[in-house]
């Protein structure tokens, strides 16, 4: 049977119907590019997710809404500030970085400054339950 095409070099194939590459070649080729793109995704879920533990571990010791701290700090505890998850911009034209529920905002004399997006979460919840 002649008919289907190879995945990777898109060749025509015979043999099996079920048959999805022409070589072990190209079947190595095909999972070998799968698992890179996993890595690179993996690699940068990680990121996030140490942005956002060290987020949750300051605000987890201060109660209030938003509250700035030194850039220098949150580079000490690894703070990687090339990856966030979203961006708004304000009324005045200001932008925050957002990582998951919480987000930063970025002052010129260096420094930071960290919203609990948390109490709005809750508040939404609330709401939409109440209907």
């Amino acid at each position: 049977m002649v008919g289907k095409e190879c995945k990777i070099c898109k060749k025509r194939m015979k043999g099996r119907s079920d048959k999805l590459f022409c070589s072990t070649k190209c079947k190595n080729d095909y999972h070998y590019q799968k698992r890179s793109s996993l890595f690179i995704v993996n690699t940068i879920d990680k990121i996030l997710h140490k942005n956002y533990e060290i987020l949750l571990e300051l605000l987890e010791n201060d109660p209030r809404k938003y509250f700035k701290v030194p850039k220098t700090l949150l580079t000490e505890m690894g703070y990687n500030f090339d990856y966030y998850t979203s961006t708004y911009i304000n009324s005045r034209g200001k932008m925050y970085f957002y990582v998951y529920d919480c987000s930063i905002m970025e002052f010129r004399n260096q420094e930071i400054m960290i919203v609990n997006n948390q109490h709005k979460k809750n508040k939404i919840l609330f709401q939409k339950k109440k209907k």
